[in-house]
């Protein structure tokens, strides 16, 4: 696969969990995008040239998903050449059943709660997809250091986060003072444009993004602030 001409925007967090041994290292994640829907991934496909016609890529991409979901729902697992396989596994009843006879009586749905949809990477000999092979076609970039805060948003805590420039982090200052703080937030609460400035405080500058839609962390978090190969 050719090397991507876009670096991949990464992002620091630090460790403050206190029971942690890695408490008060950094970790990398990737920056977090709102994901490119069908028609995105279509418009994007056609920008290569290869597609010409956007219509037929759409239509294209809508039966690739009808398909691949349709034999999921029969057991059947879909290897794409040179992507990965798609496969169904059980997300069982954590209880079981304490014999064959009950397990039998009971009937297939009463054991499974749900059908998960694995993805695993293609590793075959030249067309290798997995983490470390990735990564070797990537251009990464610092984007953000990232830091988890609560404020009161509508009268309700809210878990935001603060994203800082590491430009403007590691910039020197140019008149001995570094100029308070000028993060701001992703997913949901205040978003703060932070202050600038010396002794005199600068501007502070401000507004709402997202609304009621900040949850938890995003793009990975844990102890190492990074995510998983997706199985």
């Amino acid at each position: 696969m050719a090397r991507s001409e876009i670096p991949m925007v990464i992002n620091l967090r630090q460790n403050k969990n206190d029971d942690s041994t890695a408490y008060g290292k950094y970790f990398a994640e990737v920056d977090a995008k709102e994901p490119l829907n069908l028609k995105g991934f279509a418009k994007h496909m056609t920008a290569h040239g290869k597609i010409a016609d956007y219509q037929m890529c759409v239509l294209v991409l809508g039966q690739v998903v009808d398909c691949l979901k349709e034999l999921l729902t029969k057991g059947q697992p879909v290897k794409l050449d040179g992507f990965g396989t798609f496969s169904p596994s059980v997300d069982g009843q954590k209880q079981g059943k304490a014999s064959l006879a009950d397990a039998v009586a009971a009937g297939p749905e009463a054991m499974i709660n749900g059908i998960k949809i694995n993805f695993n990477p293609e590793n075959s000999k030249g067309e290798k997809l997995t983490s470390r092979a990735l990564k070797d076609d990537c251009i990464f970039t610092f984007g953000y250091l990232v830091e988890s805060e609560v404020r009161t948003v509508g009268g309700k805590e809210r878990r935001v986060q603060k994203k800082t420039p590491i430009s403007y982090l590691m910039a020197p200052a140019a008149d001995g003072n570094s100029g308070g703080s000028n993060g701001g937030t992703q997913n949901g609460g205040t978003q703060g444009g932070g202050t600038s400035g010396g002794d005199n405080g600068g501007n502070t500058g401000g507004g709402t993004s997202g609304g009621d839609n900040g949850g938890g962390d995003n793009g990975g978090g844990g102890s190492n602030g990074g995510g998983n190969d997706v199985n």
